[in-house]
């Protein structure tokens, strides 16, 4: 997830971030193909998954349009502050919507991890003063913790993997494709989409599979650290050895998420 975010800003640089958006949508149902023809037995039409599916996939529509904004106004590093945020959501939105309870250390654990994480792009949060992008950055944060929330909420209803992934993606995808449809794209742009959906897909379906089967609070806590491999990939592009506070940050985020395992 973190190196397909990574790789999203040299997209946007090249082409229109609204026709990308359609196609990555579907593209990341490619990859999973294979686990949909494994696991057949959907239950897309009953009326409660059905809810379920468009609620997601309205979701990941407004999440994916600020996140890739946030991309195209500053920095890849800066649009993962949504997935930094997102534990804070699933604290919220956990115990109403699923039940679960929330004890004062979890509280105090995803506390830590969101500082951590927010740590080592301080010097960039200044241009989040801007009015729109706190509103896009916050939105995101808000659609991006209910998808995670939404996963779990498909899987007490028995949904299978590739059903809850492949649903929300396609409606998104097709949604953009109607809206803004991609024309003028090159063999050259399709190749980086290509390769991006991989990266994404991977990433995507994996965090499914582990909030299908987890606790919920501890997995989104996990999603969060991407903010970090983006800076560390950045530093990799950029020749140069990651900054003190990125090591410091990543080893907290660490022992937040350790700490989590052991008191959820």
């Amino acid at each position: 997830m973190g190196l397909g975010t990574f790789l999203t800003k040299g997209i946007t640089t090249q082409i229109s971030f609204l026709k990308t958006l359609g196609p990555l949508f579907l593209l990341n149902c490619f990859f999973t193909l294979p686990i949909a023809f494994v696991q057949r037995d959907w239950i897309v039409f009953e009326p409660k998954v059905f809810a379920l599916h468009i609620s997601a996939a309205i979701a990941s529509i407004i999440a994916g349009y600020f996140i890739f904004v946030i991309i195209v106004r500053s920095s890849a590093s800066i649009s993962s502050i949504s997935s930094t945020l997102s534990p804070a959501v699933a604290l919220v939105l956990a115990p109403i919507w699923l039940g679960t309870t929330v004890s004062s250390l979890q509280v105090v654990a995803v506390i830590a991890l969101i500082a951590a994480t927010l740590y080592p792009i301080r010097s960039s949060i200044p241009g989040l003063r801007l009015g729109k992008t706190i509103f896009f950055t916050l939105s995101a944060a808000l659609t991006t913790g209910y998808v995670s929330i939404n996963v779990a909420m498909l899987a007490y209803e028995g949904v299978n993997l590739s059903e809850t992934f492949l649903v929300r993606q396609i409606i998104a995808g097709l949604f953009y494709i109607i809206i803004f449809p991609p024309r003028g794209l090159t063999k050259s742009d399709l190749l980086k989409l290509v390769q991006r959906a991989s990266l994404i897909s991977v990433g995507s379906v994996a965090s499914v599979y582990a909030l299908q089967g987890g606790e919920i609070i501890l997995m989104v806590s996990i999603l969060a650290t991407v903010s970090l491999w983006v800076l560390i990939f950045e530093s990799i592009a950029s020749k140069r050895i990651p900054e003190r506070s990125t090591i410091i940050a990543a080893l907290i985020a660490v022992l937040g998420i350790i700490s989590l395992r052991f008191v959820s």
